[in-house]
């Protein structure tokens, strides 16, 4: 019995020992119902969790937004603006406030941070160190031991040089790239140290100190062959034919499904491609109401943000190497885009991050098109526009729109 409480006892520390280790870095965040915070930490390979608590829902959230964000946010933790980079943003679930993740850079590398933005504009350095918070680490992650190959021979711009440094970025650079919490698991997409790298886990919250670990491969049709390195960049949950199912958006942009119950620890997953994109790099899956309509608006860095009718993805049609047309597909061939997308639709300037605010507006972090500056501002839900970077018939006097 000693000896049972005693390992017990060593247990206990390693948990409070894990539950305070510090923050090395804030990427990619995620909210549960209730206010925890889900911070993914690529460098330490963990995630932590804080609790804000659940807060008051305002009387109204407005539409707003922030220019020069990045500008901001450095003022108000006391640095250059040069020294920061943006990682992650996501809605608190009850107050409506948004919630930016921030590197600082510092003379021995990188300092993580937490900024709260108000409606009303307000920035505040959310002090970590005030919140009950727990931390797990996630088994398996890549570290800076391993790298990336070149592309050099590849492509022919830019100068090799670009394509040599991109190589040598730690492989832990994409070891957590989205996460979503559903009834009271935290899934977590990314990569691991193994050749099949492509890994999906799930995490019950509160943390116990275990994790469900599954390795997925899908079919990718631009690349005409089965993909088990490339991750995860993007993903919601919903019930699709009648079952719950993980809906991920690829690097370089297949549309797949995964039905949650294939994701057992261990298990080796292949996932359903039921449409391509065309090349891209997805940034963020919302999902939202249009209509009345469940729809999932998918952001990209390399082209326009998708609209996607939920309903549209019962019973598609798998992809396979049997069934795609023969030989190689570009963006420009006529099969473009193949499957359930949806429909892409207008949107001026880089979405870099997205969540839901309201019923009518995203919030969304956006490069803007002509000036190149950093912006945090909400767009409406069924056309994710301004009308500063626009030009139409309406702005002339006399062009005033007819009223229905």
């Amino acid at each position: 019995m000693k000896k049972i409480n005693s390992l017990l006892l060593l247990c206990l520390l390693a948990v409070t020992a894990l539950a305070q280790a510090p923050l090395k870095y804030a990427g990619k965040l995620a909210f549960s119902p209730t206010g925890t915070l889900f911070v993914g930490d690529n460098v330490a390979g963990s995630v932590c969790a804080y609790e804000t608590g659940a807060g008051a829902a305002p009387t109204a959230t407005k539409p707003f937004g922030l220019d020069n964000i990045d500008a901001r946010v450095a003022e108000v933790l006391g640095v250059p603006m040069a020294s920061i980079t943006l990682n992650g943003m996501a809605v608190h679930p009850v107050t409506r406030e948004v919630y930016l993740s921030v590197s600082r850079a510092y003379e021995a590398g990188f300092l993580p941070a937490i900024v709260k933005v108000s409606s009303d504009g307000k920035l505040t350095n959310v002090d970590l160190r005030a919140l009950k918070s727990s931390q797990l680490k996630l088994s398996k992650m890549p570290d800076g031991s391993r790298q990336f190959r070149s592309r050099a021979q590849d492509w022919p711009v830019p100068a090799a040089g670009k394509y040599d440094a991109k190589a040598q970025l730690p492989m832990n650079t994409l070891a957590i790239m989205d996460m979503v919490y559903h009834h009271g698991e935290l899934f977590v997409s990314g990569i691991s140290n193994e050749e099949f790298a492509s890994t999906l886990r799930r995490v019950p919250y509160p943390f116990k100190g275990t994790e469900s670990v599954s390795n997925v491969k899908m079919y990718h049709i631009v690349h005409s062959r089965y993909e088990t390195r490339a991750p995860i960049r993007a993903m919601r949950i919903a019930t699709v034919d009648g079952q719950e199912t993980l809906i991920a958006a690829y690097t370089c942009s297949p549309l797949v499904l995964i039905p949650l119950k294939e994701l057992t620890n261990g298990a080796k997953v292949s996932g359903r491609t039921i449409g391509d994109m065309g090349n891209g790099q997805p940034t963020n899956m919302v999902s939202f109401k249009l209509n009345n309509e469940d729809m999932l608006f998918v952001t990209n860095l390399a082209r326009g943000p998708q609209v996607i009718p939920l309903k549209g993805l019962s019973g598609a049609k798998a992809y396979t190497p049997e069934n795609v047309p023969p030989g190689q597909l570009y963006d420009l061939s006529p099969q473009f885009p193949m499957g359930p997308v949806g429909k892409e639709i207008m949107f001026v300037g880089a979405p870099l991050f997205t969540d839901l605010y309201n019923d009518q507006f995203f919030v969304s972090v956006i490069r803007e098109a002509q000036s190149g500056q950093l912006n945090l501002q909400t767009v409406p839900t069924f056309l994710p526009i301004t009308l500063n970077e626009v030009w139409s018939e309406y702005d002339f006097k006399g062009g005033e729109a007819a009223a229905k």
